[in-house]
């Protein structure tokens, strides 16, 4: 046993000196950047969202078939979740009673979408759920890490396909300039 604790330990000593002199070993062995993790990633889990995003974008995400989705969060390479914010209670008076008031369906729960390497934790892309109508006239957002998307009147199904869309356009960005 002390021989194979002799040798691993020389073994190990070795690797390390190749990745300190920056030999292709040492480059193979360094971790891929946070932007390449949504290149490289090939297991995708969809966190449960409100009014049933989730299975929206699940859908979407099977459709552009750049991802395999599972239902099992565990040893995953990305995973895609919901920030949904703390809601204080508001009240209003009624006899001079304060009452809870009523939540509005109509308000989104989300603020915001994130792509987060199951790894790390880090958040690798996010859409920014605003509560504001779409301009009908305006295009699609620029491809980016983080962009913003107006939800009023929109339906779980067309908000996933738009968070889907972007998403693809920001991976299919990545993919071409790691090709360059």
């Amino acid at each position: 046993m002390t021989h194979f604790r002799t040798s691993f330990g020389t073994i190990l000593g070795i690797l390390g000196a190749l990745a300190a002199i920056g030999t292709p070993l040492g480059k193979a062995q360094q971790a891929p950047s946070q932007a390449n993790r949504l290149v490289t990633g090939k297991l995708i889990y969809v966190a449960p969202m409100p009014n049933n995003l989730d299975r929206w974008l699940q859908e979407d995400i099977r459709v552009w078939s750049r991802y395999k989705v599972t239902s099992n969060p565990e040893g995953v390479d990305l995973e895609i979740n919901a920030a949904v914010p703390e809601k204080q209670t508001e009240y209003k008076q009624r006899h001079g009673v304060p009452l809870p008031k009523k939540e509005s369906k109509d308000k989104p729960q989300a603020t915001s979408i994130d792509v987060v390497d199951w790894v790390s934790g880090a958040k690798l892309w996010s859409a920014a759920l605003l509560d504001k109508k779409p301009d009908p006239n305006a295009g699609p957002p620029p491809p980016g890490p983080t962009l913003q998307i107006a939800v009023r009147g929109v339906s779980p199904d067309q908000l996933a396909l738009k968070i889907t869309d972007a998403l693809r356009r920001y991976v299919e960005q990545l993919d071409s300039s790691a090709a360059h």
